[in-house]
Formats: C-alpha cells, structure tokens, sequence
C-alpha cells in the first residue's frame, strides 16, 4: 500500500496562514500601544492651547501612516527589521525637537493668550513707523471698559497681519526693546514718516502724546551680524512690539473704530498691567499694558500647522513601535504559555487516578526494599562486629555461616542473645544490659 502523503503546497499554504494570524496579532497588539500613547500625548496638549484641537482633526494621518507601516514592515515577516528600527530612531530624532521646537517656539506665542471680553472699545489715537523698511506697523491707543471701570490699553495694525513665519521680522514674536531684529533693505527713499494722529481732542490729556513726537527710523542704530552672517539691529521704537499675528490689517477702517464696540483684552504680564491702564499710562512706553485685539484669537497659518502635525507629529509617536514591538512580542509569549497549559491540564487530570495508584505501588516497593536492606546491614553489623573480636571467641566452626545468620536472625525476633563458643569450645551466652 502506498503511504499518503499531504500536499506541498496545501502545507505552505497552512504555515502562511498561521503566520499571517500571527503578524495581525503583532501588529494590532503594537498599535494599540502606540495608539494609546498618541491619546495621551494629544489630551495632555490640550492644555496647551486651543491649536492643539488640530492634532485631534489630523487623526486619520496616523491610520495612514500606520497601514502603511503594516503592508511594508509586519506583512512581510519584518524581513528588514534592522531598517525599521533604524527609520523610527531617525523619525524620534529629528521630528520631536522640530515638532514642539515649532508648536511652541512659533504658534504658543500668540495661541496661548486668553482674551476676554471688553465693552465699549473705541480707538483714540495712533502712532506710526515703518520699521525696518519690512513691516508698517501701527501702536492703536484704545479706551475700554472692563468689570465696571475704564481702561486704556493698546492694540495695533501691520502690513504683516497675516504673514507667513519665515519672514525677518517674525510675526509671532514679541519684540522687546533693545531685542535684535533682522535689518531691512538698505533703500532709505521708504521712510514713509507720519506724524502722531489724535482722533479726538476729548482724550488728548489722557493718552499724553507728545505733539512735537516725529514717527522716523531712528538715526545712529548698532548694526551686527550673528554667526551666520545675517545682519540684525537692536529694536528701538517702543517698549514691546505687539506680535503681528495679533494686528488689524494695515489699512483698516478707522472711523469704524472710532465708534464704541466689544473687543478682547490680555493684561500683558499680569497686575502691572492692570494698573498701568488704569493710570492711563502712555502705552509705546510701557512694557506691562492692556493688549487689545478685535478676535478672540490670532491669526496663524494654518496650512503650516498642519504640515507640521501631518509630517511630524504622529510620525515620532509611530516611531514607538520598535519599543512596543519588544512588549508585544512578551505579550504573546505569555498568551502561548497559558493556552499550553490550559491543553494540557484536561488529559493530566483524567489519568491523574492510575498515576496515583502507580506511585503509591512504586513508593510501597522502594520503603520494602529500603526496610529490607536497612535489616540485612543491621544483622551483617551484628556478625561483622562478633567477628572481629577474634582473641577471645571465635563462633562455633562446625555451624556455617549462612545458617549462623539465619539463626542470629531468627534469635533476634525471640530476643533472645546469640550464643557463641570460646576457643575452648566451651558455649556460652553474651551478658545482657537489659
């Protein structure tokens, strides 16, 4: 008869299926790690700021990076292991500092500032400069009310309201005086000088704008350059330079202004503020003020942040997986471990009763044999030590020894003391300490 034999190719087909089961199990064990962390990270960067909801809206990024993670690395056997470890170490490398260097550094600036709601906002009176021939920007003085009691505060407009970040004069930044900004061109025909406007004479007492104040480029700056050859001059105009991202647009409306509105104010830096607007201090010459904007939040680029979120931020949080990997791998180890036991606790429990009896049979015999050897090294001890003590006795010569024993022992059950013979022949009974 010829023996059966499975087919090749049905076998194959069997082990790349068990194998495949097993890299989906891998792999979803692994994103559930990974996603679990990415949860984390994005709840805890909502405390951040309100841009950080962004993370949550480029979400399916991950699930696209991720299945492309699954068809490149995990359905192949992970036949390149060594390069996935290399890829992900590489992506929490370089991503991390340029996600949170970005996220924090360029939009928490502006998105950071929580504004509240003011009431009666009207613009009073405005300073100009072109600074730096790059960006016209405006110092607005804006008369409010808040809780109850009027304030003046500060807002501004600029050509630069809504631009980009890799401009020189950066928009997201505060500049404070004596800060180095990057020097504009060198053409001097674009001063562009205006003199300070007050829009009502009512409130010329209160903002105390000097009328001889001319609005130029300051003559006699320091110019210096930074490592990399870039020119930078120090910024002169005013106290702070408001963020331009928080600006109006340059050419506004300004009788719109003119008229009583809501707005948003931000104490910049805290109680010093408060009482500078309450004082009506000059606003150009304070570094703590009532920072007045007409939007709840500022403008940022919004193209730029989620680039940012879409090519950094779940890209070093999937670069885990070579850690999760490790875990993963542990995890199904110990699931294997249980499921072995678990198949092999029913077949040891249904002959657990003959191997009972068979151990008990087997340590029945092994204490006979031991009770049995322990008897006859007993009776030998006894025969070896009458033996030895040759000058005075010697057992009789005519009884041999095979029967001497077997009389010893017999003496032994009836307790009764082994009878010897001197070398006279004379028989004799050994003293008893009984």
């Amino acid at each position: 008869m010829k023996l059966e034999q499975k087919d090749p190719s049905k076998l194959e087909q069997n082990e790349n299926k068990i194998h495949l089961l097993y890299q989906i199990k891998h792999f979803l064990i692994t994103q559930i790690q990974t996603l679990l962390l990415a949860i984390f990270v994005t709840a805890m960067m909502q405390f951040s700021n309100h841009l950080a909801i962004y993370l949550i809206y480029c979400c399916p990024m991950y699930f696209f990076l991720a299945s492309i993670q699954w068809f490149v690395i995990w359905k192949h056997k992970l036949n390149f292991k060594l390069w996935f470890h290399i890829y992900n170490g590489i992506m929490l490398i370089v991503c991390v500092p340029i996600f949170f260097g970005v996220f924090f550094g360029v939009f928490h600036p502006t998105a950071s500032l929580e504004f509240k709601q003011a009431q009666n906002c009207q613009m009073i009176g405005q300073l100009s400069n072109w600074i730096e021939h790059t960006e016209k920007y405006s110092i607005l003085y804006i008369n409010f009310e808040y809780e109850g009691k009027e304030y003046l505060g500060q807002a501004c407009a600029s050509n630069l309201f809504e631009a980009k970040t890799a401009i020189p004069i950066l928009p997201y930044k505060f500049y404070k005086k004596f800060d180095g900004i990057a020097c504009g061109p060198s053409d001097g025909n674009n001063t562009d000088p205006q003199q300070p406007r007050l829009l009502s004479q009512k409130y010329f007492n209160l903002t105390k704008i000097r009328n001889n104040q001319r609005i130029l480029r300051t003559v006699g700056r320091n110019h210096y350059n930074s490592g990399s050859g870039s020119c930078y001059t120090d910024y002169l105009w005013s106290k702070v330079k408001i963020a331009s991202w928080l600006c109006q647009e340059r050419g506004f409306n300004i009788s719109q202004f003119m008229n009583p509105q809501s707005c948003y104010v931000y104490f910049f830096n805290g109680d010093k503020a408060i009482q500078n607007g309450l004082l009506r201090y000059e606003m150009k010459d304070q570094n703590d003020f009532p920072l007045v904007a007409y939007k709840r939040n500022a403008y940022f680029p919004q193209i730029d942040l989620i680039c940012l979120i879409l090519f950094s931020y779940y890209n070093w949080i999937l670069s885990f997986n070579s850690i999760f990997n490790y875990s993963t791998n542990y995890f199904l180890k110990m699931i294997k471990y249980q499921k072995d036991n678990i198949q092999v606790t029913p077949a040891s429990l249904e002959v657990k009763p003959n191997e009972q009896k068979k151990v008990q049979l087997e340590q029945t015999n092994k204490e006979m044999q031991n009770l049995n050897s322990n008897s006859n090294s007993i009776i030998q001890q006894y025969i070896n030590e009458s033996m030895s003590n040759q000058s005075d006795y010697i057992a009789k010569d005519i009884i041999p020894q095979d029967q001497l024993q077997k009389s010893y022992s017999l003496q032994l059950q009836q307790n009764q003391v082994p009878i010897f013979t001197n070398k006279r022949g004379a028989f004799y009974q050994s003293s008893s300490n009984n």
